[in-house]
């Protein structure tokens, strides 16, 4: 990476539009668990930004980290179970 772009890199901010872009179904799915990366703190500001879905829904799981969601069997059930009639809801053709 040329040192002259970093600046743009590092002030990109991902959830800029969220407010306006952000107008169909959405979950969010987060580990209870805070990491040291953030992603949790992410997900509460995504669903919190995304008031122009008019179907959003936050799935929280407790006892669990953003990474344990990854690959983990309990959670990954746990986040299906919510995600699947979710998916199948919104995506029905």
């Amino acid at each position: 990476m040329l040192f002259s772009h970093a600046q743009n890199t590092l002030a990109w901010d991902a959830l800029a539009f969220t407010e306006v872009l952000m107008t169909q179904p959405m979950m969010v799915v987060i580990g209870g668990k805070p990491g040291a990366f953030g992603a949790y703190r992410d997900g509460m500001e995504a669903y919190g930004r995304s008031t122009a879905s008019k179907d959003r829904q936050l799935v929280l799981l407790d006892d669990w980290s953003h990474y344990d969601i990854y690959d983990k069997p309990e959670p990954v059930a746990m986040a299906l179970e919510r995600m699947v009639p979710f998916l199948k809801q919104h995506l029905a053709a």
